[in-house]
């Protein structure tokens, strides 16, 4: 019995001080994938410290796909703002978009 304890101390300290803080686990970015309405993609990458990043693609996008880690909003040139939490998303009427911003979860 001894033996098990001593083992189960030891596992439980090296765990301890291998973990990683909580701080250091957060992402500070996420890439979002916005589809076009002719088949193409395009992505880009957005700091998830909401502030706001210009989208420098003319493309009309249908729909935007967040692989997760961040809650992102998706501002259309015709007025519709898309959220986007996780997985897919789509716009009620395919537009360019112009910006967007994240937030770490």
């Amino acid at each position: 019995m001894r033996p098990f304890i001593v083992t189960s101390i030891i596992a439980s300290l090296a765990a301890f001080t291998s973990a990683t803080s909580l701080e250091e686990r957060q992402i500070t970015s996420v890439t979002l994938f916005f589809y076009t309405t002719d088949g193409g993609k395009f992505q880009q990458t957005f700091p998830t410290d909401m502030s706001s990043h210009k989208i420098d693609n003319p493309a009309t996008v249908s729909h935007v796909y967040n692989p997760g880690g961040a809650y992102c909003s998706v501002h259309g040139t015709k007025g519709e703002t898309l959220a986007v939490p996780i997985n897919d998303h789509k716009f009620k009427e395919p537009q360019p978009v112009d910006s967007a911003f994240c937030a770490r979860l």
